[in-house]
């Protein structure tokens, strides 16, 4: 069993660093100082199917979650190309880069939105930017670290051209490539789920 302090960790850190430790163990014992991190992980142990217990001691809560026995003998992972079913084609659409109505709160929330998508089992295929969304592919943006992770491991990234020049940050674009409109409809409209923050 491996035993990691989250305390003090913003989210979603508490759950992706335990999800990375199940990698390698069975059973991963995570400590962590607030109630909302103990509901992240058991939501994440319960959409997985593991066992998942929870105590408080002190001010601290140990939330150990334990994937089985008979999972990590026999566990498969399973590709779309395991099946003759196409992979559904995800968009990622971001019109701002805040989340929400408060731009302090929603800056963070959008550098956890954008950190959360890189620890996904399953990437995007592709990643839309426009309005002031543009501003988060270009060097005014705190996640370019993140963007360029998705972009390298075939994450296409489109940023509007119009947007970038209404900005003036046509210049600054750091990631991905520029297109338009016409080209944003098309690939909404082929999208087989689109995801907007």
């Amino acid at each position: 069993m491996k035993t990691l302090d989250c305390r003090g960790l913003e989210c979603p850190l508490p759950v992706v660093k335990t999800k990375e430790a199940l990698k390698e163990e069975n059973v991963v014992s995570t400590i962590v100082d607030n109630e909302i991190a103990v509901e992240n992980l058991t939501k994440f142990a319960k959409v997985k199917n593991y066992t998942v217990n929870s105590k408080k001691e002190g001010k601290d809560y140990i939330v150990e979650i334990s994937k089985g026995d008979e999972e990590a003998d026999f566990e498969v992972e399973y590709t779309y190309a395991d099946c003759s079913l196409a992979k559904p084609k995800t968009v990622v659409v971001c019109a701002s880069n805040v989340m929400g109505s408060d731009p302090d709160l929603g800056a963070i929330l959008m550098k956890s939105f954008i950190f959360s998508l890189t620890k996904q089992d399953v990437l995007p295929d592709e990643m839309i930017f426009y309005n002031e969304g543009v501003k988060i592919t270009t060097t005014k943006s705190e996640t370019l670290e993140d963007l360029k992770y998705l972009a390298d491991n075939g994450v296409e990234i489109v940023s509007c051209g119009t947007c970038l020049d209404f900005f003036h940050l046509k210049e600054e674009l750091q990631v991905g490539s520029v297109t338009n409109m016409y080209d944003i409809v098309e690939r909404m409209e082929k999208a087989d789920k689109i995801i907007k923050p």
